[in-house]
């Protein structure tokens, strides 16, 4: 859109949010009921295309579709409106990030982090699927991880209804490297063709391995799978024989339901141990969706540049690292300063980074008050000094408490930490009990 719109309806636009190839959400505010939405709309050289009138009623399908399931792990459709021959779609407000941002990441997600994923994708198809409507595009970049640890699933934008005569056989619809053996053939496409991609994604989680586009013609499914398992041991074959069926390349052999596939799960643990790892997986899902930070690319080539002139090669380094690792531009930038010893260096580095990330209520404006400025810890070197095998014998008395999220509050903490009782304390503040927080203390520190 060459103008930037103002308004849609009685809907208020503050900002973008995103836009790809198809279309814009902007951030949006609704006056009546005063709460914060996102609206999705369509590029304008679609709607004046060859194919505009059929992508428009897509666009109106899929407001239809998700707004005929209400339900937890689906994003919300709150209206449907047109303004000036531009469709639009109100949606709920969320805030997380998409699961590919993670799967692109270094801090891979565990197993039960990856089934608590998979399940709550399983429980948003049962809604849907008893509508009759087919997702048809499951994918990482269609699960939103939010920040309070839950799941959602979006986009049903290609989504099938029942009596629909928008997606005719032979017409192929989805994105390739998650699609069933018969929709890559064009072929009518049923709730089989979700659970075949749900499991290629939950493949995904576990190993990072996909299909590439010269494989998906050429490779057979199963050949593919073998293939991956091979590199991956630590896969349990009772979990490997749940991804196996959910990509049976007949659609006949695999899980004829999302509930039957997540009774399959479930069924990989008691009740009482997958509820413990649901709370785990949300947890520690919050804290990724929290730490990960992206940055313009202009913004990013300056900061490299500024750090650069302070410690050299490192930099580049230095800033991926604290990239994953902080929740803020704030807190992104006094990180990247704590490497930097000289106390007048980095202060130039902090007024200077300030500036970049456009951190308006930090050292800058201190300094023009003629306030102190922002007190800056020097990194310490005891994440360096802490022998392995105290690290693990710490992550093994934390885990007691914590599960699985405990090796990434290890990682997270250690540097903000200048010795091992210190360190011990911060991490004994993670555990809410009062009684397990001093049991684990007695545990760790002589």
């Amino acid at each position: 859109m060459k103008n930037s719109p103002t308004q849609f309806g009685k809907y208020r636009v503050d900002k973008i949010l995103g836009q790809g190839a198809m279309g814009i959400v902007y951030q949006g505010f609704d006056p009546v009921i005063e709460r914060t939405v996102a609206i999705k709309v369509l590029h304008d050289h679609h709607r004046a295309g060859e194919h505009g009138e059929e992508l428009s009623r897509r666009f109106k399908r899929e407001a239809q579709a998700a707004a005929r399931c209400l339900h937890r792990n689906i994003v919300a459709v709150f209206d449907y409106g047109s303004q000036d021959d531009q469709d639009y779609i109100v949606m709920e407000y969320i805030e997380g990030e998409e699961l590919s941002h993670f799967l692109r990441s270094s801090d891979k997600l565990s197993s039960d982090e990856a089934i608590f994923i998979t399940t709550s994708v399983l429980r948003a198809l049962s809604a849907a699927h008893q509508f009759n409507i087919v997702h048809r595009d499951i994918k990482p970049a269609n699960i939103i991880l939010l920040n309070e640890g839950e799941v959602k699933v979006a986009d049903f934008g290609v989504a099938l209804l029942d009596q629909s005569d928008l997606t005719l056989a032979g017409n192929m619809v989805g994105t390739p490297n998650y699609m069933s053996p018969e929709g890559l053939r064009g072929e009518t496409v049923t709730e089989h063709a979700d659970i075949y991609s749900t499991g290629m994604v939950l493949l995904e989680m576990l190993t990072g391995a996909r299909l590439s586009p010269q494989q998906l013609y050429t490779l057979p499914i199963n050949e593919f799978i073998d293939s991956v398992f091979a590199e991956h041991p630590e896969i349990s074959e009772p979990l490997q024989r749940i991804i196996i069926k959910a990509l049976a390349p007949n659609k006949a052999n695999r899980y004829q339901n999302a509930n039957e596939f997540m009774q399959a799960i479930e069924s990989l643990a008691t009740l009482e141990a997958q509820a413990s790892a649901t709370v785990i997986a949300k947890a520690s899902i919050q804290e990724k969706s929290q730490q990960l930070l992206e940055l313009p690319p202009q913004a990013l080539a300056d900061l490299k540049q500024n750090l650069a002139t302070h410690l050299g090669p490192m930099a580049n380094f230095i800033i991926k690292k604290a990239s994953t690792q902080t929740r803020s531009a704030r807190e992104f930038m006094l990180q990247l300063s704590e490497h930097i010893s000289n106390v007048e260096q980095r202060e130039a580095f902090i007024t200077q980074a300030s500036k970049t990330l456009a951190i308006d209520e930090t050292v800058i404006q201190a300094s023009a008050a003629g306030e102190k400025p922002l007190p800056v810890k020097v990194a310490s070197n005891f994440s360096q000094t802490l022998s392995q095998d105290k690290r693990d014998a710490l992550t093994n008395a934390l885990t007691f408490y914590l599960g699985p999220v405990a090796k990434h509050q290890i990682k997270r903490l250690v540097k903000r930490a200048d010795n091992y009782n210190e360190f011990c304390h911060l991490l004994a503040e993670l555990i809410t009990d009062t009684k397990d927080k001093a049991a684990f203390l007695r545990t760790v520190i002589d």
